[in-house]
């Protein structure tokens, strides 16, 4: 990742990056991410979306769990459907920061699809940096969560 002449904490920060195999096409992929109905795949009924997808537009999901409201926002900042996505991603009851997700989706020329996820940011960065070694971050555990989620939908 990146030239390593000198290792600056501020151009050198860790990443999380997923690849995961679907058993469908980019678009529907894409669309998980994008559109309320299909993102229910991976999210629970009772969870609220607002959506605005544009570039600049803003995005907020509401999830009710025992009692408490969980929100995370962003702007989405680059969209080339069904191959690329970049957005903010943050949850301001937890941190003011705001970390860039961005997922390239290709078809894996077997009627499927292959993601790359890339979270970057400073705090995906603190979480890793503060991981054991051989650890997987609770980032990770819960993304993954939700491809698994998507994959069963589609693998059925």
């Amino acid at each position: 990742m990146g030239n390593s002449e000198e290792p600056s904490e501020s151009r050198e920060q860790p990443v999380l990056k997923m690849e995961r195999n679907f058993k469908a096409a980019p678009e529907v992929v894409f669309n998980t991410f994008t559109e309320p109905e299909a993102m229910r795949v991976w999210w629970t009924d009772n969870t609220e979306f607002d959506i605005d997808l544009r570039i600049g537009g803003q995005w907020t999901i509401k999830l009710e769990d025992s009692g408490t409201e969980y929100v995370m926002t962003g702007e989405y900042l680059k969209i080339e459907k069904p191959n690329l996505l970049q957005f903010t991603i943050g949850m301001p009851q937890f941190s003011p920061n705001r970390d860039i997700i961005t997922i390239h989706i290709e078809p894996d020329g077997n009627s499927g699809s292959k993601m790359t996820f890339i979270q970057s940011g400073e705090d995906i960065a603190n979480e890793l940096r503060q991981l054991p070694k051989g650890t997987v971050s609770e980032s990770e555990k819960g993304w993954q969560e939700g491809f698994d989620l998507m994959a069963a939908a589609w693998d059925s």
